[in-house]
């Protein structure tokens, strides 16, 4: 009597011989100096996604389908992140996804060589082999970019930091001691001349431009809440007028870190304008965050503008365009000695999906 092996008895004998495909594939990886077996938890994670593409190749033997596990690939991009912070590149996956691969069809060719149709099965397993290991390359490929781009904002950020440092330092510093010398130089000479009092006056408006240069570079990195950020914006300035008041109503996790950094752009540029345009005493922030939709005004009670009769080189095209870059949009209400007020609106959802 012959006893007929099926894709059950198939997808048994797979199962069984899981651990014996492991170990073949820690050895062969420690043969060639793999850095995915140099240590055990490294070791473990790479396991773990070896028997899911097993498993992926069973379950492909049992229905006769290829497919493979979609859920099993969420968590790729961020063990790739995690090996690259060990210092392990992606070609380090590509020759382990060979081993595995080789591994992994020779004892499905095995297995079903006794099947009728094992052609057809063998297809099936080998198609499914194929999209499982290169699906979890090419999310790894993803997590280790973003690894590098984190790295590169990383470098640039200390770079930015000690740019503004150096300016602030260096040339900030020489430009306090020329206003000294010449304050001193016009305590001595007649009343009435105006040429050192307008070099004084060149200087200080020097110094506020360098203040929002390296403010600019220093509050870049999008560290932080959006309050603290506009606040420690509002401190590096120094300013003795106008008093600045900063409310942030809502929870902020609600809006993508990307989409607020860019809402914090476009409010310290409607900051910036406040400060240098308008001779206000009081300039009032408010944010208004909501699942949905953010609501920000930036709101002075300065000389005001008629925003239809004068063309404003200060920054308002440059709010509308990062706005409109988030389906979002930018108004100006503003009279002549009224004050100003800068509304912007973003819609969270469009937002996020960019």
């Amino acid at each position: 009597m012959t006893t007929e092996v099926g894709p059950p008895a198939a997808v048994a004998d797979l199962r069984a011989r899981q651990q014996l495909i492991l170990d073949r594939y820690r050895a062969e990886l420690a043969a060639i100096d793999s850095a995915l077996v140099a240590d055990e938890v490294t070791w473990r994670e790479c396991s773990i996604q070896a028997e899911r593409i097993i498993a992926d190749c069973a379950d492909a033997l049992a229905s006769g389908r290829v497919g493979i596990v979609a859920r099993h690939l969420h968590a790729i991009a961020d063990m790739a992140q995690r090996r690259g912070d060990r210092g392990i590149r992606p070609d380090a996956s590509v020759r382990a996804a060979r081993v595995l691969s080789e591994l992994v069809l020779t004892e499905v060719a095995e297995i079903v060589a006794p099947l009728p149709d094992s052609t057809r099965r063998l297809g099936i397993a080998a198609i499914t082999l194929n999209r499982a290991i290169y699906a979890r390359l090419e999310a790894g490929a993803k997590g280790y970019d973003s690894f590098l781009l984190n790295q590169v904002r990383m470098v640039n950020d200390a770079e930015r930091r000690m740019l503004a440092r150096d300016i602030h330092d260096r040339i900030g510093n020489s430009i306090s001691v020329a206003m000294r010398r010449l304050e001193l130089c016009a305590a001595s000479q007649p009343a009435g001349d105006p040429t050192i009092s307008d070099a004084i006056a060149a200087l200080t408006d020097t110094l506020h431009e360098l203040s929002y240069i390296t403010t600019g570079l220093r509050t870049d990195d999008g560290t932080g809440s959006l309050r603290d950020a506009l606040t420690a914006f509002v401190g590096a300035m120094r300013l003795t007028e106008p008093t600045v008041g900063i409310q942030v109503n809502g929870v902020e996790s609600w809006v993508d870190s990307p989409v607020l950094d860019e809402i914090f752009l476009i409010l310290r540029e409607g900051l910036r304008n406040a400060f240098a345009h308008a001779a206000a005493e009081q300039v009032v922030v408010t944010v208004d965050i909501a699942p949905h939709e953010v609501w920000a005004t930036v709101a002075d009670d300065g000389i005001g503008f008629d925003p239809r009769a004068e063309h404003r080189t200060n920054g308002l095209d440059s709010m509308r365009e990062r706005a409109e870059l988030l389906s979002g949009a930018v108004t100006v209400v503003s009279r002549k000695h009224g004050g100003t007020t800068v509304g912007v609106w973003i819609p969270v959802l469009a937002a996020c999906a960019i």
